[in-house]
């Protein structure tokens, strides 16, 4: 009986960490350059940005994304990914929050679930 609670727990250890991983798993095999354009192009779009704004914005999503690479590709597991991450993201919207207007940051804020099907859609073919 203790080994079957065990083993149950377990299992609920590690199944949010596949799921995590499955999430993540087609950024795998994308470039940094290629996830910051993908972003790059939904929010010139959806914030209707300024070219000036859109050089700043692509120069941010770029380095961002050289930062988050080696945690994609790294070895940890999926919950300690996702964290790591979402440290690098919150950083990121700080940096994104001094560029973009007030009303822009807020679209972008709520559009993050957009923005990820979006990416998942143009880097997954």
């Amino acid at each position: 009986m203790q080994k079957t609670k065990l083993i149950i727990k377990l299992l609920f250890l590690f199944i949010p960490s596949i799921t995590i991983a499955e999430d993540m798993s087609f950024l795998l095999t994308t470039l940094p350059s290629q996830r910051a354009e993908s972003q790059t192009r939904f929010m010139k779009n959806k914030l209707q940005l300024s070219d000036e704004t859109t050089s700043k914005v692509q120069t941010i999503n770029l380095e961002f994304a050289e930062k988050v690479d080696p945690i994609l590709k790294g070895s940890s597991l999926g919950v300690i990914k996702k964290h790591d991450v979402e440290q690098i993201q919150e950083q990121k919207d700080k940096v994104l929050q001094g560029i973009l207007t007030p009303q822009q940051f807020e679209v972008y804020n709520n559009s993050k679930d957009e923005l990820t099907a979006t990416l998942k859609k143009d880097l997954s073919h």
